[in-house]
């Protein structure tokens, strides 16, 4: 039985009867029947939900809305609050991103690179870049040949020092999404210079300069509305939320994926982990925690993927209950 705590995905069919999940240290055989599961899963796309889609578009811009307000009133503790929950709405934006990438949030590809674009703008991200970058992940991971779009220096933990300064250094610089922001001013520069990028196609290029310009006349508005109103807004709403809260809430939902797992195994339930965790994250994250799940099967719509994960449980290699389990036990190593 799952812990009453925690989210407990419906049961479908008889594999509500399935075991818990094997912990890591486990390695049972997940070759077996690959494609009768595989089938299993695929019974369980539907058409996209545009309207779900949508409903969650408007409560994450109804929340970031309220954290903005917070943020530009005097009081200190709630100009904080406002900047906790603003930094928290620019990492869950990132993970409606993530829906748009696969073509799961609308069902026109217009609208979803509409909405990947908006969502993006928050924390720096090229719906394009990401897009195209986030399709090769997904195809090569496992392989020699898989990059990820947020490079966070040793990615997936495969480097080992036991120097802790050098160590604390390395952690800071993933949880501060170093990278992400030198990527982003460097693509920034080719884009108003009209440059292609390396490796995409003249099409690609473009659409990574548009993408580009876009955060950049953003910003440059914020800018002049904070000279206009002669106060920081765009430090309040915009660099303290990004760089304080979102970019290491970002890093922290994005570490449990793929860390410490067999990354140059081709097999999803070696290279991927998930994450059952509770019904708050499971928004939060926008279904990211069932990782496993979402590789089997990307084109797999978000709201089936509790139901996936019912028949993927008993294969999970790398599986935790929760977020605070996982860094409970990531910390005592």
């Amino acid at each position: 039985m799952m812990r009453s705590g925690n989210f407990q995905p419906p049961a479908t069919g008889t594999a509500a009867g399935a075991q818990a999940p094997v912990p890591e240290s486990a390695t049972p055989s997940a070759g077996d029947g690959k494609e009768d599961l595989r089938a299993s899963l695929k019974r369980l796309r539907v058409e996209v939900n545009g309207r779900l889609f949508a409903l969650k578009l408007a409560l994450c811009a109804v929340l970031t809305a309220a954290g903005i307000t917070a943020a530009l009133q005097q009081p200190w503790w709630l100009r904080c609050a406002g900047i906790v929950l603003t930094g928290c709405m620019f990492a869950h934006a990132a993970e409606l991103q993530h829906q748009t990438l696969h073509g799961l949030g609308f069902r026109g590809h217009r609208a979803n690179t509409v909405a990947g674009i908006v969502l993006g703008v928050p924390m720096l991200i090229s719906f394009a870049a990401y897009r195209v970058a986030h399709l090769r992940h997904h195809r090569y991971l496992g392989t020699p040949l898989n990059r990820e779009f947020f490079d966070y220096g040793d990615q997936y933990g495969a480097e080992e020092d036991r120097n802790r300064l050098r160590t604390a250094l390395n952690w800071f610089v993933r949880f501060s999404m170093l990278h992400h922001y030198a990527l982003f001013l460097r693509n920034l520069l080719a884009s108003l210079r009209g440059r292609d990028f390396e490796g995409e196609t003249a099409t690609t290029s473009r659409r990574i300069r548009r993408d580009h310009l876009v955060v950049l006349a953003a910003l440059v508005a914020m800018t002049v509305l904070s000279f206009a109103l002669g106060r920081p807004v765009v430090v309040l709403v915009w660099a303290l939320p990004l760089f304080l809260v979102a970019a290491p809430v970002h890093a922290a939902i994005e570490l449990p994926e793929h860390y410490g797992c067999e990354t140059l195994d081709e097999d999803a339930f070696a290279n991927t982990r998930t994450i059952r965790s509770n019904r708050f994250m499971y928004w939060f994250t926008n279904g990211n925690n069932f990782h496993v799940e979402h590789h089997l099967l990307p084109n797999l719509p978000i709201e089936r993927l509790p139901e996936a994960h019912v028949l993927v449980r008993d294969r999970l290699r790398h599986f935790h209950s929760g977020y605070g389990r996982f860094f409970y036990r990531l910390l005592r190593k």
